[in-house]
C-alpha cells in the first residue's frame, strides 16, 4: 500500500512538473515512469500503445517542445520517450497524444522480415484508428482522405479544414513500413478548439 502511495505521489509530482514546464517553456529533469500512474499524459500514451500494438516499455519525460505542424504551428507538447527510442508528444491540457515518432527504429528491421500487403496494412490502420480515436468512423466522414507511399513506407492521411488563424491543416496520419511496423502517428484533429 505504501509503495502505491509513493508511485501516485511521484506521478502527481511529474504531472505538476510537466505543466509547470509547459507554462514556462523550459526543460525539466527527465523522470522515468515504469508503473501504472494517475498521470493522465502517461495513461494516454499507454492507451495509444495498446491501440498501435506497441510494447509497454518504461517512459521518460524529456520536457516540452513546440509542435510546428500543429494547426497553430506553435502547440506546446510534453515529450516522452520509451526505452527503444519512440517519441510521444502529448498536448498537456487535454492529454491527447498528438504524435508518435519511431522513424529511428526503421533501420533495425531485418531486410528479410515478412512483408504485408498494402490491403492488409490499410485494414490494420483502420482497425487501429477505431481503437485509438473515439468515434473515428464518424469523424473521418467529414475529412478528406489521401494515401501515398515512398519506397517501402505507406502513409494514410485524413485532413480537416483550416480555421481562421491556422497555419496548417488539422490532420491524422499513420506511417507504416511494409512489414506492418507503425513508425509514425499524428492526430491534431481531435484537439480541443481553443479559439
Amino acid at each position: 500500500m505504501k509503495s502505491i502511495m509513493i508511485v501516485k505521489s511521484i506521478a502527481i509530482f511529474c504531472g505538476i512538473l510537466c505543466l509547470a514546464a509547459c507554462a514556462n517553456k523550459t526543460a525539466i529533469t527527465p523522470v522515468v515512469v515504469t508503473e501504472i500512474t494517475d498521470n493522465l499524459q502517461v495513461t494516454a500514451i499507454m492507451d495509444m500503445r495498446v491501440a498501435l500494438g506497441l510494447p509497454n516499455l518504461p517512459l521518460e519525460l524529456k520536457g516540452t517542445d513546440t509542435m510546428i505542424n500543429s494547426p497553430s504551428g506553435d502547440l506546446q507538447v510534453a515529450i516522452y520517450t520509451d526505452s527503444e527510442g519512440r517519441k510521444f508528444s502529448v498536448e498537456p491540457t487535454s492529454s491527447t497524444v498528438v504524435e508518435m515518432d519511431a522513424r529511428g527504429l526503421l533501420s533495425s528491421i531485418p531486410t528479410n522480415a515478412p512483408v504485408m500487403s498494402q490491403a492488409d496494412i490499410k485494414a490494420r490502420v483502420a482497425k487501429m484508428l477505431e481503437i485509438a480515436i473515439p468515434d473515428f468512423e464518424t469523424i473521418s466522414q467529414s475529412l478528406s482522405y489521401e494515401e501515398g507511399g515512398k519506397t517501402d513506407n505507406y502513409f494514410f492521411n485524413w485532413y480537416g479544414n483550416m480555421q481562421v488563424n491556422d497555419v496548417n491543416r488539422p490532420f491524422i496520419q499513420v506511417g507504416v513500413y511494409r512489414t506492418g511496423f507503425i513508425f509514425s502517428y499524428y492526430n491534431t484533429i481531435t484537439l480541443p478548439i481553443t479559439k
